[in-house]
């Protein structure tokens, strides 16, 4: 964030395995919303989003970059 932003990263801990993003205040990324952790990028690209003025997109449920432990993972859970 830093180097793409010029901004500071702040973790602040959360409970029961929480993992949300925020920028200025909006969510950026949730992951509880969404079911996963953020894919490489992707908290950038929505960060980025916002920047510009953009409207965020729907946190996609599955996801490709999900790897093979997420992917197991999901076939236990079902």
């Amino acid at each position: 964030m830093k180097q793409r932003f010029g901004e500071e990263a702040k973790l602040t801990k959360g409970s029961s395995g929480q993992f949300d993003v925020l920028y200025d205040g909006r969510a950026v990324f949730s992951k509880r919303e969404s079911g996963r952790f953020p894919i490489e990028g992707e908290v950038g690209e929505r960060i980025a989003a916002l920047r510009e003025g953009r409207e965020l997109p729907p946190e996609d449920r599955e996801s490709p970059g999900k790897g093979l432990l997420g992917r197991l993972a999901d076939k236990f859970r079902n």
